[in-house]
């Protein structure tokens, strides 16, 4: 038998979001929320919108523009801070939160996009363990 507890997870702490480190670059943390139910949303939104610009159907659309949309629903609902990221190798001249949302559109920071959706679903997983905890509590 499974109990309930088992589905339950901490909706919360996915929309408040917390920092996660990233895997595989030391010192690298990102504050992200987890996907939400407005993320979500937003998605099947835009990704409608872009198909109709494209004219095209959702399995046809390019990934240029699917990294667009991507990039936008990162910034205005995953990102909240990083830390630990710089634009030159002295760690002198530290990458703000406003620099890294603008790179992610860009092909050649595809790297930074994947981190912040393995930190975006590292929130929503830990939300699944907050939850537990709570329970047990």
């Amino acid at each position: 038998m499974v109990a309930l507890s088992k589905f339950r997870i901490d909706s919360a702490a996915v929309a408040s979001g917390s920092w996660v480190m990233v895997d595989g670059y030391r010192g690298l943390r990102i504050k992200s929320r987890g996907f939400t139910d407005e993320f979500v949303d937003a998605r099947t939104r835009r990704l409608a919108i872009a198909c109709k610009e494209n004219r095209c159907q959702l399995d046809e659309l390019p990934n240029a523009a699917r990294r667009q949309v991507n990039a936008g629903l990162t910034a205005d609902f995953l990102i909240l801070d990083v830390d630990g990221l710089f634009h030159d190798d002295d760690e002198k001249q530290p990458v703000t939160v406003d620099e890294f949302k603008a790179m992610l559109a860009d092909p050649d920071w595809n790297y930074l996009q994947r981190a912040v959706w393995d930190a975006a679903g590292q929130v929503s997983k830990d939300a699944e363990g907050q939850s537990a905890d709570a329970v047990g509590n």
